[in-house]
């Protein structure tokens, strides 16, 4: 079973619309949608936004789903200088950026419990995510996403996760549905593509691209997931 999440329902309708035998489950206020995609099972949930309400989807999937792979998909904040709106970034690893006990010494970023700041994504889910990228034809890089329960909407702190943590991308969920993936040992990938570049003409591309930008998203995962 794949499990497939996205914050908003412009980031997982497509899928959601082209499943066939679905059931719909609602567990904690998210409805999951188990069927099938391209004849693969799946279950696709809309989870919200932010970190706890990703946690909350991908714990549900795992437990009651027994998921033996989750992708966390949707749009995202560029901050890579090559990146454009509509283009994909394939998440290497994740890091919470949000996470911060650097007054007890520790480094920013720093997960206690994994005792790790990044927390690396499985390479072979990647590996097919960044090939069907490509072969779509769209501009895709490979690296590491920055979560938080943030809009980045200013230089200073786009400045800031680039130049800290080397994130190619910022969202709200993908590091915490790593941090669940990796205390439950299930592999996980993030694909994101970008709807602003995270500075302070986010506020008005977000709202214009955002949805372009998650139907390059759902067009990866079709292609891929009778890879995976």
């Amino acid at each position: 079973m794949i499990g497939i999440i996205g914050a908003m329902a412009d980031e997982v309708n497509g899928l959601k619309f082209v499943m066939s035998n679905v059931l719909i489950e609602t567990v904690s206020s998210v409805d999951f949608f188990l069927g099938k995609l391209c004849g693969i099972n799946v279950v696709v949930a809309e989870s919200g936004v932010g970190k706890v309400n990703a946690a909350v989807a991908a714990q549900t999937m795992i437990l009651k789903y027994n998921t033996d792979y989750v992708i966390f998909i949707g749009v995202a904040g560029g901050l890579h200088d090559a990146l454009k709106i509509g283009d994909v970034v394939i998440a290497s690893s994740v890091v919470e950026h949000d996470m911060d006990t650097t007054p007890l010494g520790d480094p920013p970023g720093y997960i206690t419990g994994l005792d790790r700041v990044y927390i690396d994504c499985d390479a072979r889910l990647a590996d097919i995510l960044e090939r069907c990228a490509r072969e779509t034809g769209l501009n895709t890089l490979r690296g590491t996403i920055a979560s938080g329960d943030q809009f980045i909407a200013d230089d200073d702190t786009r400045n800031r996760l680039k130049n800290m943590f080397n994130a190619y991308a910022a969202e709200m969920e993908g590091a915490s549905v790593g941090h669940v993936c990796a205390m439950n040992g299930v592999k996980f990938a993030v694909l994101r593509t970008i709807s602003d570049t995270a500075d302070s003409s986010s506020h008005i591309d977000f709202p214009t691209f955002c949805k372009m930008a998650a139907e390059n998203a759902i067009k990866v995962i079709k292609a891929s997931i009778t890879q995976i």
